[in-house]
């Protein structure tokens, strides 16, 4: 079977027509909040899987997936759809695929209201014609793979495999005009009506990243050398050439590139980071802009934990940019990976800086793929077993209501067993789904209020002045990020986490700690504003070289600058970042901060709830604000969900 049989066009049934869906975000009791035809609502999708056997929402096993979502509560749903499966050769699109993944859910859910993930790949056949648009890597040839069964169409993206640069005008002006093609075809259409976003895909799996960043070094491409001298031109700089492998892993100063020796790297890192950056905007204002009624544009962004020590190279390094454009309503990513984020008695935290979605207005979209009882681990490859119920329960609600309690939404994306959907499709899970889903509807009803009193500040635009991957600099990422945030959760206090650039829209009074993790990057006024602003009246602590590099010059004096004692409040330095949980929870106590639980334990607060979930258990004693407290038996693997108000269990 050859490729472009993949894609056979299916045959569209007739299915009841919805009323004309509206989706919007706007603040209503104290947060970012999904609208739907003019009413707020609990923003809980479903989503199926990208992968063959489970992808199209018309075939019998996604289908009774969906209805047993649809059984739970849920009318939000997500589906994928690639451009290469609507435009299989030259002429229009032709929009049955997406006719039929819409029909497909309102045949089982009339009254639903669904996303499309719309993945803007360049198609194979597109990309054969025009060899001189692709991606070219540093360190080797493109790959070819070639396979005659059906397959992922994400599946190779981490691979040298022929990939459109994202450089490419060709590409844009294609995407782009493809793109109004989908949105006037779909407002003409009765199953559009039931159309309530776009979500907007590409680079690595559809979620922005440069393609193969993960072990590859691009991009040497021509479309890429051409926008990479218009970028520098603009600024006023002589065109260079785009830097090779070599010259991105030299480092001028420890883990630092010195800014008035290695400015083409780092003009290559930020030219590369905002085109990815731009055609973001790009996409998601030609929504707003082409389809007739207001639907919800969105899109994979802001990713910051668990980003393999590759930020600069595949990372989100421009979420300022992003969150700043109006035409975009949504943010979202999934929850960060490996076993100290995702195992029993890790903090299950979304990869993005989710605080500093919401001060911005917007929404922000968590995506739980996590597996039911397979080491914790999300191993797409693995048949369906429960073979730990009480840890499925566990680990369902400490990663949905990590979201909730951070003003945020989620969807639940099946990816199995073996990539076809059901990870829940069992009447124990779905009942403790719809459990959490009915507790969360509830609250989300309550005026929001956020609960964190300490305060963890980071940095994206520091990864443009430090080494691009973990031998050159093993710091900044890996243990100043993901070591220092995993640490602090298994504290016992509420965090809460936001960019540097954000810092002045927070309300600083809530805090009794803020931690600057990983922010050796800070201008003449960020340093004001944190000597003047933050560290009085509560405890600042700032880890490794602070403020060392000003983005003109690296400087032992800005550190000294930034870190000196101060009369008001308490500075603490610490020369390398803290990954005990024990010694945050001391800093933390003598601070004020609130220990809602002693020992090694997630605390998840806000939006009215309390979730405690721990992996050893016993008995703890839990403290609530306002004096309340209980002494208690936790399972081991468990979480405990409280009313924050009255300690009451609830779930």
């Amino acid at each position: 079977m050859r490729r472009r049989d993949f894609f056979a066009s299916p045959v569209l049934a007739a299915v009841p027509v919805p009323k004309p869906v509206t989706a919007e975000v706007r603040t209503w009791n104290g947060k970012p909040t999904l609208h739907i035809n003019g009413k707020p609502v609990y923003a809980s999708f479903y989503a199926l899987t990208d992968c063959p056997g489970g992808r199209w929402s018309w075939e019998e096993k996604p289908q009774s997936h969906i209805a047993e979502f649809a059984a739970c509560g849920f009318r939000l749903f997500q589906l994928d759809l690639f451009l290469e499966s609507l435009w299989t050769k030259e002429g229009p699109l032709d929009i049955t695929f997406a006719r039929k993944q819409l029909q497909g859910i309102l045949q089982v859910c009339p009254d639903a209201a669904i996303v499309l993930r719309w993945h803007l790949n360049a198609p194979a056949w597109w990309t054969r014609q025009r060899s001189e648009e692709l991606v070219r890597y540093d360190n080797g040839e493109l790959e070819r793979v070639e396979r005659d069964t059906a397959q992922r169409t994400l599946m190779d993206d981490l691979r040298r495999t022929p990939r459109v640069s994202l450089a490419s005008r060709a590409w844009k002006e294609m995407a782009t005009q493809k793109t109004v093609e989908l949105l006037r075809g779909l407002a003409a259409v009765p199953e559009g009506h039931a159309l309530a976003g776009i979500h907007v895909a590409c680079g690595v799996y559809g979620e922005w990243h440069y393609w193969g960043f993960m072990r590859n070094t691009p991009d040497m491409s021509a479309p890429m050398q051409a926008h990479f001298d218009d970028w520098r031109k603009e600024r006023g700089r002589a065109p260079v050439r785009v830097p090779s492998e070599a010259d991105r892993k030299a480092l001028d100063d420890g883990i630092f590139r010195d800014p008035r020796r290695s400015e083409p790297v780092i003009d290559y890192f930020k030219c590369q980071q905002e085109l990815v950056a731009d055609q973001v905007l790009h996409f998601c204002g030609l929504v707003r802009k082409h389809f007739p009624r207001r639907i919800l544009t969105g899109t994979f962004y802001g990713y910051f934990f668990s980003m393999f020590d590759r930020q600069a190279t595949g990372g989100h390094l421009c979420p300022q940019k992003v969150l700043a454009y109006p035409d975009v309503d949504y943010l979202s990513a999934p929850q960060a990976y490996g076993t100290e984020y995702r195992g029993a008695g890790s903090c299950g935290i979304t990869r993005a800086l989710v605080e500093s979605v919401r001060l911005h207005g917007k929404l922000f979209l968590d995506e739980m793929d996590q597996t039911p009882s397979w080491q914790y681990q999300n191993d797409v490859d693995t048949a369906f077993k429960l073979s730990d119920l009480d840890l499925d329960y566990a680990l369902l609600r400490r990663n949905v209501v990590e979201s909730f309690a951070r003003g945020s939404g989620l969807w639940y994306y099946d990816f199995g067993p073996a990539n076809l959907s059901g990870w829940w499709s069992d009447r124990r899970l779905l009942a403790e789904v719809r459990r959490i889903k009915d507790l969360l509807e509830k609250y989300h009803l309550r005026p929001y209020q956020p609960a964190g009193d300490v305060l963890f500040v980071f940095d994206t635009e520091v990864y443009y002045y430090t080494g691009p991957d973990k031998a050159t600099d093993p710091v900044t990422d890996s243990l100043a990020v993901n070591r220092t945030i995993t640490s602090a959760w298994r504290s016992g206090v509420a965090l809460e986490t936001v960019h540097l650039g954000d810092i002045e829209r927070v309300n600083l009074g809530r805090f009794k700690v803020v931690v600057f993790a990983n922010t050796w990057l800070m201008s003449a006024a960020q340093r004001k504003f944190i000597r003047e602003r933050v560290v009085p009246g509560r405890t600042v602590v700032f880890q490794g070289q602070a403020g060392y590099c000003d983005g003109t010059r690296l400087s032992a004096e800005f550190v000294r600058e930034l870190t000196a004692p101060a009369a008001e409040g308490r500075v603490r330095h610490y020369a390398g970042p803290i990954g005990e949980p024990a010694v945050w929870r001391e800093i933390f106590r003598e601070a004020g901060a609130h220990i809602y639980i002693e020992g090694d334990a997630v605390v998840h607060a806000g939006g009215g709830l309390v979730l405690v979930h721990t992996k050893e258990g016993g008995v703890r004693k839990i403290s609530f604000r306002g004096g309340r407290t209980a002494t208690l038996e936790l399972p081991p693997k468990s979480s405990w969900i409280f009313d924050a108000a009255t300690g009451e269990r609830v779930l």
